[in-house]
């Protein structure tokens, strides 16, 4: 049964907000879709709306950040078996911080667990697991030092609901699909972010942000996207071309990286969506297939044990993704390169 959520309080700035370079999209307004188009019309004080196609929902969120960070990202940064470094498990302990972002969205509210870095930039990336049980906000732990440390990136891990230390019953992400858009810009609102972010997303992470983008686009405008292995069966469009109109209006690019396995094939409709705008020139994706047998880009370390950490069989198993040095410097060049554009 999901954990009850308290009373989330609306003080000032606790809405979600559409666009992070608007000011006008941070006023509480409702927004109306009609045919293809965004009606923009203010409202009360008290209460962010977004209705599209006719559906009302009301996004208001609170941070609450923890004064320390919490005993499980002590406990998995203390592994030596990953972070072999002093300077690294030094830096680690002393810029990461814990946070619990409570987010209602109509009466369903959700509670998101959250492990994040502030650089004096405004250059974000936002990293989401994927759907498996074994994923939580830890499987991209290797990247926080070099994006932020080498390359003066904000970066914010979270638990999507459901998994790790999130509210939720279980990993059925059905229960939550239909707000996942709605939670992904809670969550960023909830930083106060003032320019569009970059994503780093493994499966399920990115087919939350492919239904993202197609109805609050200008959260990545101009801005490179990775998504790894992303299985996605609705992409959320009202009519098929949607998203791809989408990623040509805001100049979003998206880099799919696909490590055949047998969970993701090439049969998928994902990939083949992904190879047919590759075959067609269609300059906004970027599909590139590593071999299975020669890659060594994204393998596993043995599981940590972290009480508390998980859902399920895996509740007090870490598992965090095993990244070479080339292969994290490639992440950051294809983000960076974004940024740059």
């Amino acid at each position: 049964m999901q954990s009850p959520l308290p009373q989330v309080k609306l003080k000032a700035h606790n809405f979600a907000y559409s666009d992070p370079c608007n000011l006008s999209s941070r006023t509480q307004c409702e927004f109306f879709m009609y045919r293809d188009t965004m009606i923009l019309v203010p409202i009360g004080r008290h209460r962010f709306h977004f209705l599209f196609n006719f559906e009302d929902k009301h996004v208001v969120f609170e941070r609450h950040d923890r004064e320390t960070l919490s005993v499980q990202a002590k406990t998995l940064f203390n592994s030596r078996m990953i972070f072999e470094s002093d300077a690294e498990l030094e830096w680690l302990l002393e810029n990461v911080h814990s946070t619990m972002i409570s987010i209602k969205i109509n009466d369903d509210p959700y509670e998101i667990n959250s492990n994040y870095v502030l650089s004096d930039s405004q250059r974000f990336v936002l990293v989401l697991h994927g759907f498996d049980e074994t994923e939580s906000w830890t499987t991209w732990t290797k990247m926080i030092q070099p994006l932020s440390q080498r390359y003066s990136y904000s970066v914010i891990f979270v638990d999507l609901p459901g998994f790790g230390r999130s509210s939720g019953r279980d990993s059925n992400q059905t229960s939550w699909k239909r707000n996942g858009p709605e939670i992904i810009i809670a969550i960023l609102s909830s930083f106060h972010i003032e320019s569009p972010v970059n994503i780093l997303a493994t499966c399920g992470g990115s087919a939350t942000i492919v239904r993202t983008i197609n109805r609050y686009p200008a959260w990545f405008r101009d801005r490179n996207l990775i998504f790894t292995n992303s299985v996605i069966g609705d992409f959320g469009e009202s009519k098929v071309g949607d998203f791809e109109k989408n990623l040509t209006q805001f100049n979003i690019h998206i880099i799919v990286h696909w490590f055949p396995d047998e969970d993701h094939t090439h049969h998928c409709v994902a990939y083949k969506r992904w190879n047919k705008l590759r075959q067609s020139g269609f300059r906004h994706v970027q599909l590139i297939d590593f071999d299975p047998v020669k890659q060594t880009s994204q393998l596993v370390y043995p599981e940590v044990r972290v009480l508390n950490i998980g859902r399920c069989s895996f509740k007090h198993k870490a598992i965090v993704y095993q990244l070479s040095e080339e292969y994290i410097q490639q992440i950051i060049n294809t983000l960076s390169a974004g940024n740059d554009s």
